[in-house]
């Protein structure tokens, strides 16, 4: 070990805690550590190298004036105290870049992304800024990472720009030349950053979905009554048992839905979609979160079909409403909630088919009461059990009922 560099960057990184780099020189208390505790292998009488080394890197940075210690009558150095005024040797020393040094950088890099067209963007720029300003640590780890956060903000900035469905290896082969980088490096401090920053109540773990940036290429499910035409071709839904799957490119393509039951209703889950067969209702699964593609096929439905009513099966959870609300807010569709009522839940719970609330989930709740006044007996009765469902389907309740 290299004790003299050891031992100074402990006192350095003690007087960055203390953030003595903002703080008036006489206000100053002494920094210093206590060199047999912080290294126990000193008094050991059996190590004597140790105790060599120690002495001699000690005995270093005196004569280099920067560190302050008395050598005892047994020939060892109780406390090392770190001279203050000759900090700016000590990072030069270490080849380390001091607090306000680091805070210059980032700021510099923040300053060459600012005054984005991205909303977004501008938002996480300006209270980064801030936090640079008064020489703070950024969030998401990148702390005072100034190459780091150049990459991480080139990614935003990337993310903002996508316009259709694009796919993660591609993304990042296109921003690094490396088709895993992002996924390994990047992925879960842009998830946290846009699920924080982003105004739609969208789950953490469909974020990348609402930038259009997907794992894999993603399909709308649809099946019953309903005649789908292209420019050479009609699909007669109804003759296939589990419908059609259409990916986002197929759904540009489409130019006509004609529905022939009464009802048409969207589902949350897989699984549910599966499940439900009634004659009278065409379902879609829109197979992840509605991006502007699926957004299209709605209102091209509806704009043909406005006799039909709408309905929603979403998870019995916050997201599960505000996903509604946002889908009818989007679509200009007035769904109506499907199963997702006061009397679905308590069924639910009673068969014991429901998971815990987590502290997300209460603030959201808490967040959204306002605007979700239609849902509070749903709402209270979450808060109250602690419990939530994910609507996968009524035959997970029936099975413990039949039994």
């Amino acid at each position: 070990m290299d004790y003299s560099k050891d031992i100074l960057n402990t006192l350095v990184d003690m007087y960055e805690r203390r953030e003595y780099y903002i703080k008036e020189p006489s206000s100053l208390r002494a920094i210093q550590i206590d060199i047999k505790k912080t290294y126990p292998e000193y008094v050991d009488r059996y190590d004597h190298n140790a105790y060599k080394d120690i002495n001699a890197a000690i005995e270093k940075l005196i004569n280099e004036g920067l560190i302050i210690s008395k050598l005892e009558s047994t020939g060892i150095y109780s406390k090392v105290r770190l001279n203050i005024d000759r900090i700016a040797d000590c990072y030069k020393k270490l080849n380390r870049k001091s607090i306000p040094e680091q805070c210059e950088y980032i700021k510099q890099i923040l300053s060459s992304f600012a005054n984005s067209k991205y909303r977004l963007l501008n938002n996480i720029i300006s209270d980064w800024m801030n936090l640079a300003i008064n020489y703070g640590k950024l969030p998401y780890d990148l702390r005072y990472d100034g190459k780091r956060l150049k990459d991480v903000l080139t990614i935003l900035e990337a993310v903002f720009k996508i316009e259709k469905e694009s796919y993660i290896r591609n993304f990042s082969t296109a921003v690094f030349k490396d088709s895993k980088r992002f996924q390994k490096e990047f992925k879960s401090c842009i998830e946290n950053i846009l699920f924080d920053y982003t105004d739609d109540p969208i789950e953490k773990d469909k974020i990348l979905e609402y930038y259009n940036l997907y794992e894999n290429p993603t399909y709308v499910y649809i099946k019953g009554d309903v005649i789908i035409s292209f420019e050479n071709s009609t699909i007669y839904a109804v003759e296939l048992p589990d419908g059609i799957a259409l990916s986002n490119a197929s759904l540009k393509r489409i130019r006509n839905i004609k529905v022939l039951t009464k009802a048409v209703i969207t589902v949350e889950n897989l699984t549910t979609y599966h499940d439900e067969n009634k004659k009278e209702a065409v379902y879609i699964y829109l197979g992840g979160y509605h991006n502007k593609s699926k957004e299209e096929l709605l209102e091209k439905i509806y704009k043909n079909n406005k006799s039909c009513e709408y309905l929603h099966e979403g998870d019995i959870d916050i997201y599960g409403f505000l996903i509604l609300e946002n889908l009818k807010e989007k679509t200009g569709i007035p769904f109506k909630p499907l199963l997702m009522d006061i009397n679905t839940l308590k069924r639910f719970y009673e068969a014991g088919i429901y998971k815990e609330l987590n502290i997300s989930d209460i603030r959201m709740i808490e967040k959204n009461r306002e605007n979700l006044k239609e849902y509070s007996e749903v709402l209270d009765f979450m808060l109250l059990n602690n419990c939530k469902v994910e609507q996968e389907s009524l035959r997970a309740v029936r099975l413990p009922e039949d039994s």
